[in-house]
């Protein structure tokens, strides 16, 4: 019905106009806190009394201002839609499938019923707890008479890691959208980690090779494929993409320009990057051309269409047709640990690390832009660790190695003690430093590096070895005669010859300090004498 806008009656300070007896025209300028700009309401009532018109033109006032609390009130649910849409011409398909996987199956019948806005963390602390709690339940089929049955299993702590990073990169896009106060992911904790480490998904020069002996006897149609991703380092699916026109043998180079994820071509992409060129070295091109000779021979199918690595049927290769022949060749390889197709990846990195090739290189090899995934790829083992420490050591000067610090302590008479038993080091001389004092009038002998051996508490003598290590002290006799641990020479105590300086004054010393105490030298089959207790008084 229309109505004539003469004004019956006005009320310009509340916004509304009679048209008639019931009829009411209301306006006003508010506003609109998504564009900032004014927006202007205009409507006609009917049948209205001037305060329901009234009434009418605040309820349309408020809810242009509250249009952006309404637009918060999104379930996480709703939200996941739109935003899995959103992802399906950013991301690669299998990364697109890992996340809907995660959100239709374990993120979104746990939290998709809360509103995004009053969610917490103490929520997806639950989520994450439960989901390590209660696991998922697998069918095992039993034997031939028996029906399958219900077994329990548990998500391990990686996999719930990765559901909560969907989440997580899912809520962070939330909160620029709407506009959301408070992050619900943060602060949430995972069990930690155990202390052992995980055995590394790689392998050894010989564990690869082996391998790759065992894959060459045994599965021949699957050794070209294998040797190009261990020699190469790359990814599966761009490895399983290459075409014959993609190896330029006059040059030596291999060109890589797709990738396949389950028979779907697309491009390298800048979160999985590869060489451009590779190069191929004789050994690698001497078993392609073997293996396109047997592809021709076979007049295999898909060859027609240039693969250059065919599956049976013609087709793209996926990784699980390389499944049962690996574990054969793991066991005949006498592999016993978790070794899977990306480790070949792995094992490349570690082998250009070990080949002392150049950082910038190997990152240009194996398509890595920065120095923390490399890292990553890298597995370190012990005697790599071994090597660096001995490379390490051999920059410090051999003699500064050798020398330490004598251990000694002060009597009540003045005389210098050496340590006892437990505590006991035969030191070499520092410089022009003399060796411990002599205990009870024993003989410290020179060893072959000019270093003086302190006497044990017991009277016994430590010998150190000739690199300067420390051997264990000879057995105190019971006999009250000290011994010597090394023999002399003409009755005087043989002066080192090794080392002629600094140690060789400190020898001297310790010779003329013998010749004063007139020492009986022990006996040329290396049995040591014994000096008497008269002996000593009457040389005093």
């Amino acid at each position: 019905m229309e109505h004539s806008r003469e004004r019956q009656g006005t009320d310009t300070l509340s916004g509304r106009v009679r048209l008639d007896q019931a009829t009411y025209w209301i306006r006003a300028k508010v506003v609109d806190p998504r564009t900032g700009k004014n927006k202007e309401i205009d409507r006609v009532l009917d049948g209205v009394t001037a305060h329901e018109a009234a009434q009418k033109r605040d309820d349309l006032i408020n809810d242009v201002k509250q249009s952006v609390q309404q637009a918060r009130r999104v379930r996480v649910g709703e939200f996941a839609k739109s935003w899995i849409e959103s992802k399906a011409l950013k991301l690669d398909s299998t990364t697109l499938r890992t996340y809907a996987d995660a959100l239709e199956n374990h993120i979104l019948p746990a939290l998709g019923d809360y509103y995004y806005d009053a969610l917490s963390p103490t929520d997806v602390q639950r989520w994450i707890d439960d989901a390590l709690l209660r696991g998922w339940t697998s069918e095992k089929r039993g034997s031939k008479r028996s029906k399958t049955k219900a077994v329990r299993r548990s998500y391990s702590r990686d996999t719930v890691r990765g559901w909560f990073r969907v989440f997580r990169t899912m809520t962070r896009d939330a909160m620029a959208a709407l506009e959301l106060q408070r992050d619900p992911t943060l602060r949430i904790t995972m069990p930690e980690e155990s202390c052992d480490e995980d055995e590394a998904n790689s392998l050894g020069p010989t564990q690869l090779a082996a391998f790759l002996t065992a894959m060459r006897t045994q599965y021949p149609q699957h050794y070209a494929l294998v040797v190009l991703l261990a020699y190469t380092g790359l990814r599966f699916c761009h490895a399983s993409a290459l075409h014959w026109d993609d190896w330029e043998e006059a040059r030596g180079v291999l060109r890589v320009s797709r990738k396949q994820v389950r028979g779907k071509l697309g491009s390298v992409t800048r979160k999985k990057r590869a060489p451009k060129e590779y190069p191929v070295e004789p050994e690698l091109a001497a078993i392609l051309k073997e293996h396109r000779m047997h592809l021709l021979k076979d007049q295999a199918p898909g060859l027609a269409n240039g693969l250059m690595f065919p599956s049976t049927v013609g087709t793209y290769r996926t990784p699980n047709s390389l499944d049962a022949a690996w574990a054969k060749c793991l066991t005949a390889a006498q592999i016993g640990k978790r070794f899977t197709i990306h480790g070949l990846r792995y094992t490349f990195t570690d082998l250009v690390r070990l080949a002392n090739v150049d950082a910038v290189v190997r990152r240009a090899l194996t398509g890595h832009v920065t120095e923390e995934m490399q890292r990553h790829y890298s597995t370190v083992g012990l005697e790599e660790k071994r090597a660096a420490v001995a490379g390490v050591l051999r920059l410090v000067p051999p003699e500064a190695r050798a020398k330490a610090p004598t251990l000694m302590s002060s009597t009540a008479d003045g005389t210098n003690a050496s340590p006892t038993v437990n505590d006991a080091v035969a030191s070499p001389i520092v410089s022009d430093a003399v060796a411990s004092p002599i205990v009870s009038g024993a003989v410290a002998s020179p060893t072959a590096n000019g270093a003086v051996a302190s006497p044990t508490a017991n009277g016994a003598v430590a010998s150190p070895t000739a690199n300067g290590a420390i051997s264990s002290p000879t057995m105190s006799v019971a006999s009250p005669t000290m011994s010597v641990a090394s023999p002399t020479v003409n009755g005087a105590i043989a002066s080192p010859t090794v080392n002629a300086s600094p140690t060789a004054h400190a020898a001297s010393r310790t010779s003329r300090a013998a010749r004063g105490a007139n020492a009986t030298s022990p006996t040329r089959s290396g049995v040591p004498g014994g000096v008497s207790a008269s002996g000593r008084k009457s040389a005093r």
